[in-house]
């Protein structure tokens, strides 16, 4: 049987960027995200590669014993480094390598979990390492588009009319994991238990050097049923029956493991009545749907509506994550909500103060009253420029008062 070919990784060019002037690489994200296919991709173009992966006990057994000599192997070449968080101990070595040759490109590294994070680690490597964050396939790498999508600068220069169709359900069901993608959905679902499985049992404990396991997975369950939504720990501490700072161990846990993102508040307000709390979700809408048991079929019912909504803004969330790594128009992410009611789901801030403020519409029409939201947004800080933009699950497209777009949701990579 042929292999399937290889998905791009858009994120490819800002690993390259990063290597031809900084001495280490770090591509960090959650297991089976496709780190190490990255590295192998980006370390194939350099002259000479040294490649090793801590998740082999023996070589792990050289880095923990002699790490000088480790760091020191590729000489004059690139190593490549897979799993380090595996061996903490590198990382001082490291740092002393790089402080005499400070020649780029010497180093990339992939890591499971955040390397600042991790017991044992002795110095957060400032000035000599990038670190670029990698999530789960995008809808344009899934597409296996050789253009990496753009959403925020193609709006921001006008969102040139098209044609886009509509969102079916299991193209935001099935997510991104490259391994659950190319199998039937059963099948997927086995990958999904197992990789749950493994992270609970195996990655958790290893990371905390004790329990959590059942504990973990119960989290997860209960921030994958919000979709992306404000995380209140007293709640979730009633709901595991642990302490709110037994939670707070939880999120940081499941936090280092890169399984979520996190969606801080945009804060400025002339009278400070914004509410402080980030939206948090899982890394992945294929993730949080398996968790809940929620299937392509029940978004077409009346059940499933509500929450297939909460997973179409955590799947916009994501893809305006994703892309955030390659765009050409640099911005941040956020969520907007006051204590007078008034909520946005994303806001992008780009570097010249500019806004674009996104409500999600999982149906397949809108009304005026999907961008009343915007416009209340907009006139309460008349002193920025405002873009709106109404992402809803149907075709159609309209560009209304000089500010506002419609769009199909599609637009976020069909565009």
């Amino acid at each position: 049987m042929t292999p399937p070919e290889p998905y791009p990784r858009h994120a490819a060019v800002t690993v390259r960027e990063a290597m031809g002037d900084t001495p280490i690489t770090i591509i960090q994200g959650a297991r089976q995200v496709g780190k190490s296919t990255l590295a192998a991709m980006v370390a194939a173009e350099a002259p000479e590669v040294v490649s090793v992966t801590l998740d082999d006990p023996a070589v792990l057994a050289v880095a923990e014993s002699d790490p000088v000599f480790f760091v020191e192997q590729a000489g004059e070449g690139l190593l490549v480094i897979d799993e380090a968080q595996r061996a903490p101990g590198l990382i001082l070595p490291l740092k002393a390598s790089v402080d005499r040759d400070r020649r780029p490109g010497r180093f990339l590294l992939t890591g499971s979990a955040d390397l600042l994070q991790v017991k044992g680690v002795g110095d957060s490597l400032a000035g000599r390492a990038e670190t670029i964050e990698l999530l789960p396939l995008s809808k344009g790498e899934l597409g296996r588009r050789a253009t990496p999508e753009d959403f925020v600068a193609w709006v921001m220069a006008g969102a040139a009319s098209g044609r886009f169709s509509a969102i079916e359900p299991d193209t935001i069901v099935r997510g991104g994991y490259p391994e659950a993608v190319q199998r039937t959905p059963n099948r997927a679902a086995r990958w999904f238990d197992a990789y749950i499985e493994r992270l609970a049992d195996h990655d958790a404990r290893d990371l905390q050097q004790g329990g959590y396991a059942d504990h973990m997975r119960t989290l997860l369950r209960l921030i994958a049923a919000g979709g992306q939504a404000e995380i209140v720990k007293a709640k979730l501490a009633r709901t595991i029956g642990v302490s709110e700072n037994s939670v707070e161990a939880y999120l940081r846990l499941a936090s280092t493991m890169r399984l979520l993102v996190l969606l801080p508040p945009w804060t400025r307000s002339p009278r400070g009545r914004i509410a402080r709390r980030p939206k948090v979700a899982l890394n992945d809408t294929g993730l949080s749907a398996h968790l809940t048991g929620f299937t392509s079929a029940a978004a077409g019912t009346v059940g499933g509506r509500e929450y297939f909504g909460a997973l179409a803004e955590q799947c916009v969330a994501l893809e305006l994550r994703k892309q955030s790594a390659w765009t050409q128009q640099p911005f941040q992410l956020y969520h907007y909500r006051d204590l007078d009611g008034l909520e946005v789901d994303i806001v992008a801030e780009l570097p010249d103060g500019q806004l674009l403020a996104i409500e999600v519409k999982s149906t397949r029409t809108v009304t005026e009253q999907s961008w009343s939201a915007l416009e209340r947004f907009r006139n309460r800080y008349p002193d920025r420029k405002t873009t709106g933009v109404v992402l809803h699950g149907g075709t159609q497209v309209a560009h209304l008062h000089g500010w506002l777009h419609v769009l199909p949701m599609r637009s976020l990579w069909d565009h």
